[in-house]
């Protein structure tokens, strides 16, 4: 079998360098803390990717069915950063295990037809988390 150039956590350290999750947003998904880690996102925050021996970079932003959240640059905390349309701050924060940040909170224009049928027919046609 040919070597591969990169260990897994070297693989994982440099896919990992700035992503954007997309998933449901469910109280039983943002918990305040994960019985098993897969994929480091910012650990306990502050320089912790770094002395984990992790790249620079991390996670992004998390979007969901209801919701934008960002880190902040300072302390990698997650705050929420703008909810979509017909969604209400305290519908995001009663789906989430823990408490966040929405003091930055932004709302989002809603698509437009064009933008959904691109999105629904073209980019994502699994609507897993677009209806």
């Amino acid at each position: 079998m040919p070597k591969m150039p990169y260990t897994p956590k070297e693989m994982m350290t440099i896919a990992a360098a700035r992503t954007i999750i997309f998933m449901q947003h469910e109280k039983r998904k943002f918990v305040p803390k994960v019985d098993y880690l897969t994929s480091p996102g910012w650990l306990s925050g502050g320089d912790a990717r770094l002395q984990a021996g992790l790249c620079e970079g991390g996670p992004h932003l998390v979007i969901t069915n209801m919701a934008i959240m960002g880190f902040d640059p300072t302390d990698h905390r997650m705050f929420l950063k703008a909810i979509y349309p017909g969604v209400r701050v305290s519908d995001v924060t009663q789906n989430t295990g823990f408490e966040i940040d929405v003091s930055r909170v932004e709302s989002t224009p809603p698509p437009s037809e064009k933008e959904l049928r691109i999105l629904r027919h073209i980019c994502y046609p699994q609507k897993l988390i677009l209806g």
